[in-house]
């Protein structure tokens, strides 16, 4: 059976060019997957209805010929299968059931072993797709990672700041190291559910990375990241796993990529990272993902031409690189500009030394 180039990649074999996938490639941007989404007043039914998610899963693939398809789905299903409702609010976005008191542990806990049967429809999303596809595509599952899920959980909206995150880390540290301990088990179970159902590859979306503090990094990032790698990397030692801590500093990511050890195999990384020392510093050890800026989608194509040259020309001259972007695809997003994309990286040649 072929293997995918994005595995390829992730496992750092040289290659002729590298993979490319793009977060957020199935949404808000191409109006066929606009005709769909109408459908579904609730988002949480949407991502959990598999005829649908297959459909908007696939619709980039078709449409622009990426190497992967990643599955439609929502970072917050794992707070709705743990029991705390999830609702999507135009011009608001996402709000979770606030998380208030340790006594909710209990409630949580009692649904972890429904993950699995809850979050069923998106792995028969992935066997869908994995099904559609040819062997060289890879399909990508995903999770929230566990911080970010508890911000959700406890700040009505962290995209606005996260005191309510901060002061229960500070004031009740047993009850908000219980949370993330129960929120790290279920990441877990999501994923390695996934793998089962066809992934070829799978992410941790720590989107609220950039939030964490410093002093709070090893207990509320790092450790819970490589912890679910770990734990999948001894069920599925052959499906690499990705991390994406967005907005972590060159220290954090150099100590991560540190302690990798084989139990993941990407570090995705955000837009303002140095890319010549990520790949000196980094790439040795694991392979890198990412880093364009996704706003160089939205207008005249020359910058974005200009500026995935220059990235391809340093990281993919090396083995280990993904062509990806340091965030989502918005919702200004040219989809003209995603097909250069795509093409750009499937043209590219390594410059002649």
């Amino acid at each position: 059976m072929q293997t995918p180039l994005l595995v390829q990649a992730l496992t750092r074999q040289p290659l002729v060019r590298p993979p490319v996938w793009l977060m957020r490639q199935a949404g808000r941007y191409l109006p066929e997957y606009q005709a769909i989404r109408a459908k579904f007043p609730d988002f949480i039914q949407f991502c959990l209805t598999p005829d649908a998610a297959t459909e908007v899963t696939l619709q980039p693939i078709t449409r622009f010929g990426m190497d992967a398809a990643i599955i439609f789905a929502d970072i917050l299903t794992i707070p709705h299968a743990l029991g705390h409702k999830v609702t999507f609010t135009k011009g608001y976005g996402p709000r979770v059931e606030p998380f208030t008191r340790a006594a909710q542990l209990t409630e949580m806990q009692f649904h972890l072993p429904a993950v699995t049967s809850v979050l069923n429809p998106i792995c028969q999303t992935i066997r869908n797709v994995r099904q559609a596809l040819p062997a060289d595509k890879a399909v990508i599952g995903f999770s929230g990672g566990p911080f970010t899920l508890a911000c959700y959980m406890l700040d009505k909206k962290p995209s606005e700041g996260i005191p309510n995150t901060l002061l229960m880390a500070e004031e009740d540290p047993a009850t908000f190291r219980a949370l993330l301990a129960t929120l790290t088990e279920a990441c877990t179970t999501y994923l390695s559910q996934q793998i089962q159902a066809g992934a070829n590859a799978v992410q941790v979306f720590e989107s609220w990375a950039l939030a964490c503090p410093d002093y709070l990094w090893n207990i509320a990032v790092e450790g819970p990241l490589l912890a679910i790698s770990q734990a999948l990397h001894q069920q599925h030692p052959h499906t690499p796993v990705i991390l994406f801590p967005r907005g972590a500093s060159p220290l954090q990511l150099q100590q991560l990529a540190g302690q990798a050890n084989g139990a993941f195999q990407g570090l995705s990384l955000s837009t303002e990272v140095s890319m010549p020392w990520a790949c000196h510093t980094l790439q040795p050890k694991v392979a890198l993902q990412g880093n364009l800026n996704p706003l160089l989608t939205e207008g005249d194509p020359a910058p974005l031409t200009a500026a995935l040259t220059e990235l391809l020309n340093t990281a993919a001259i090396n083995p280990g690189y993904v062509v990806n972007l340091g965030h989502g695809l918005t919702p200004q997003t040219r989809p003209d500009n995603v097909l250069r994309l795509v093409e750009q990286v499937k043209a590219w040649q390594a410059p002649q030394a």
